[in-house]
């Protein structure tokens, strides 16, 4: 395992003579919530003092190097064909409702711009399961290695034991690369994780954690649950993994604002109490929320990884974890996690073009969720209009209607946050099967579901900058953490 990283940490090992990032001379949009509509906030990259100063005569020197090399990882936790089209048309939709869906073709779905497009096999090495987990497959894309589901960055050898693997995270990260974790699901979830952790059981989160903390050497982690890393929440040990982070000389914010303030890695942001963030209708509409979006959370990591890289450059995985989390309870709010995805790759694509040296950003997904079908029940058709009007996620309604105490409140509740007038017979289905409100909702929009868990379909797979024409047709998921470590090597 490597030393932690330090406010001292070289920032890469190259002796090129060309200039560094260009840190002050490029924007990376965000803003709170990347939903589509919403107007992103532009922020002018910070200069630390440990990034690798220019002046003019670093300018003014054509050495040959062509810059730092940058690998962008963008998973979208269970996405899948028609979750990718789901947000592709609700997007469609509210560009111009009247000439829906024939402006579907007109519309910019910012996955579309990858060079490349392909898709990718996610199944395990279980001879009994055919279909994967977050850990096993995000174990694949991490290490290139096949492994059993809930495995963490390992597989079992002959004898049964756990056997850790090297990350394409670690490989970076020895090579002189900043490194960082972006999630919207807990920070020590099954994908984030197989990229900075080793442990047999994804269960053993409070394991990811302290591995994070004291043996990682990740310069940037932002995501969910700091419960994990402080006394109050760990059940195994009273571990205060704060406390030993800001020792380590990482940066602790907790909030949006905090997060903007940031100037400098390492960094821990820990965005929400003990599970996941919120999903992205919440946050967008809830003015009491503290919460960043992902495109906050992902652009401030690159402003920091792109300093403390320097010449070398930076590694980054930014998962859409809560794509996942909606298609396994079947939500419709799927559709708006898609959007905020798409609104994210669009500003990684836009980034890649814009900065100095070369980027690579691969899009992919870890596995699909919930068998999603645009259309169910007989009739050809799928109301946009339902779904655009939704104004928080059926997690957020529930428990406000369990608590409703007449028809009536019940029936304010869905016209005010779900954009529905209930009629007589959903009225009392809520009121008398625990309140079905997602099974109503899917049946309005006219989608469909045929699990509560993953499918071994293939994923949808897209890549832009060197090297992508490999992703162009059907690739085994091991291949893509083969692509990642190619382009670290500089091949």
């Amino acid at each position: 395992m490597s030393e932690r990283p330090s406010t001292e940490r070289a920032s890469g090992t190259d002796n090129d003579a060309d200039d560094g990032p260009n840190t002050t001379r490029r924007t990376f949009l965000k803003g709170s919530s990347a939903a589509a509509g919403m107007a992103a906030l532009g922020l002018q990259g910070t200069d630390p003092a440990n990034a690798n100063d220019t002046d003019d005569a670093d300018e003014d020197d054509d050495g040959g190097d062509d810059g730092p090399t940058n690998v962008i990882l963008f998973v979208g936790d269970g996405q899948g064909r028609a979750q990718l089209d789901l947000g592709r048309y609700l997007k469609s939709y509210r560009k111009n409702s009247e000439k829906f869906p024939l402006n579907a073709a007109d519309v910019t779905y910012n996955v579309d711009r990858h060079d490349a497009h392909g898709s990718a096999m996610t199944y395990p090495d279980d001879p009994e399961e055919f279909v994967a987990d977050s850990a096993a497959t995000a174990t694949a894309l991490s290490t290139g290695h096949k492994s059993y589901n809930g495995a963490i960055a390992g597989v079992k050898n002959d004898a049964g034991e756990f056997v850790p693997k090297q990350t394409v995270l670690e490989q970076a990260r020895d090579m002189g690369y900043a490194v960082g974790l972006v999630t919207t699901a807990r920070m020590t979830h099954a994908t984030p994780a197989s990229f900075a952790s080793h442990v047999p059981s994804r269960d053993e989160e409070e394991k990811i954690a302290k591995q994070y903390v004291r043996d990682s050497g990740v310069d940037v982690l932002f995501g969910g649950a700091r419960s994990y890393f402080l006394p109050d929440g760990r059940e195994n040990d009273s571990a205060n993994l704060v406390a030993e982070a800001k020792r380590n000389g990482y940066n602790y914010v907790t909030t949006a604002s905090e997060l903007d303030s940031l100037d400098s890695a390492p960094a821990l942001g820990l965005f929400s109490e003990s599970d996941h963030l919120s999903y992205t209708l919440d946050r967008q509409d809830d003015d009491d929320s503290t919460q960043p979006g992902l495109g906050a959370m992902a652009g401030t990591a690159i402003e920091l990884l792109e300093a403390r890289g320097g010449r070398k450059g930076f590694f980054l995985l930014v998962e859409a974890g809560r794509i996942d989390h909606a298609s396994h309870s079947n939500y419709p709010v799927v559709a708006h996690e898609q959007l905020e995805a798409d609104d994210v790759i669009g500003r990684l694509l836009d980034y890649a073009e814009d900065s100095h040296g070369e980027t690579s950003v691969i899009t992919t997904a870890d596995h699909e969720t919930g068998g999603l079908s645009l259309g169910t029940g007989g009739p050809y058709d799928v109301n946009f209009d339902v779904l655009d009007g939704m104004n928080a996620s059926t997690a957020t309604v529930v428990p406000q209607i369990e608590e409703a105490e007449s028809r009536e409140e019940v029936a304010s509740i869905m016209a005010e946050q779900m954009g529905v007038e209930l009629l007589d017979t959903e009225l009392d289905e809520l009121r008398a099967y625990n309140t079905p409100v997602a099974e109503i909702l899917n049946e309005r929009i006219r989608i469909g579901w045929t699990s509560t868990g993953h499918t071994a379909e293939n994923v949808p797979t897209f890549a832009t900058g060197p090297n992508a024409e490999f992703f162009d047709g059907t690739v085994d998921n091991t291949d893509i953490a083969d692509a990642i470590r190619k382009r670290l090597n500089g091949d």
